[in-house]
């Protein structure tokens, strides 16, 4: 009896500090999430949205000719890169009555993204030259708001696409899951519920047959952020960074620009997947059922008869060098006849745990493993 009640005091005694920790490494990874979150809602209530407006309601517009007071390209350069800025003044004429207008296209601001600006810039310059007009749409509603182009530009907006749904989701996916509402634990002392091992983050419990296990989201949260900031750096480069071609001609550039963003984009997706998913597995004399969740909506599940089931097995998911120490993680798949493979166990840390957990699991279950 006093054993008994000595191991509660001491589970009472570490429960606050799992509970304090547990509540620091939300905060550290909701501010992880908060620049994520702005620069993606950001860009699209600033910039997308906007930009779509505009470009709508211009399909509306009136072509009017118009008299070029001045035109320019104007070109920021780099060491790597080259911007261009077309700028132009011009005067119009609607009823009468004389306007003046400034803006070139539906995106103000310089870029690099083709070669719609230098197209543009050139275009003006020479009707500038030649005295010649230049056609503008005008707001029937408003006829001081005009634009000389109003093309959408889907490459430029594709790349602020980028940044709403890769950094805007992880940011928000990440916000979300931090200010859920937690649950209480399912399992109380006694009902065969019980922490998983070092080396195995979830709840495993016993239940008649079988086991029932529950991997939440955020397991291993502090590796899988430092992998996802490997890939907003590579993102960036790749989005941001507009290498110039040395030759005419040399599409080098493009592809490493092609590569780095690619990669940093699957790095980064793949670890807000990694961080944001649960899994919930039974597995007894009835078969296997797992559900999948995302930021804890379903995204697939799983029901599987006994008699599918071939063996459990142990397969290896990944590894991370930390501190010049190759650290393994495992996962536990159910083979079954058809070939096909089921995980029941995850981002399991070392080997030697997840063989442990295996033999659990077929001691629990009876069905082979290996």
């Amino acid at each position: 009896m006093t054993k008994r009640s000595s191991s509660t005091h001491a589970q009472g005694a570490r429960d606050p500090a799992a509970r304090g920790g547990k509540r620091a490494g939300g905060w550290l990874l909701g501010l992880f999430a908060l620049p994520f979150a702005a620069v993606g809602v950001g860009m699209l209530l600033l910039s997308v949205l906007p930009t779509l407006y505009d470009w709508a309601r211009m399909q509306w517009w009136q072509p009017i000719p118009a008299t070029l007071v001045a035109a320019r390209l104007e070109t920021s350069r780099s060491s790597k890169s080259s911007s261009y800025t077309v700028k132009a003044t011009y005067r119009y004429q609607v009823a009468g009555r004389e306007y003046q207008g400034e803006r070139v296209a539906i995106s103000g601001g310089g870029d690099n993204v083709g070669d719609f600006q230098e197209a543009l810039g050139v275009r003006l310059e020479q009707a500038l030259r030649d005295g010649a007009p230049v056609q503008v749409w005008v707001s029937p509603s408003d006829p001081a708001d005009a634009v000389i182009d109003r093309s959408l530009r889907p490459g430029l907006l594709a790349l602020k696409m980028v940044f709403v749904v890769v950094f805007g989701g992880v940011g928000v996916g990440l916000l979300v899951y931090v200010l859920r509402p937690t649950r209480a634990p399912q399992g109380r002392a006694g009902s065969g519920a019980q922490s998983l091992a070092p080396g195995m983050p979830g709840r495993v419990e016993r239940t008649p047959g079988g086991v029932a296990m529950y991997f939440p989201a955020g397991r291993w949260w502090g590796l899988k952020l430092a992998l996802a900031l490997v890939g907003a750096v590579f993102l960036t480069v790749g989005a941001l960074v507009p290498w110039e071609q040395e030759s005419s001609g040399d599409v080098a550039p493009w592809l490493f620009r092609l590569l780095f963003g690619g990669v940093g984009g699957v790095v980064l997706l793949a670890s807000f997947y990694a961080i944001a998913n649960s899994l919930r597995v039974q597995l007894d004399h009835t078969g296997l059922r797992t559900e999948r969740r995302l930021l804890g909506l379903m995204l697939r599940w799983h029901q599987v008869p006994p008699h599918d089931i071939v063996r459990l097995c142990v397969t290896e998911s990944y590894s991370m060098e930390i501190n010049n120490r190759r650290e393994v993680y495992f996962r536990i798949e159910a083979l079954l006849h058809s070939g096909r493979r089921i995980t029941v166990a995850q981002d399991l840390r070392g080997r030697k745990e997840a063989d442990r957990m295996l033999a659990s699991i077929g001691s629990a279950t009876g069905y082979n493993v290996r």
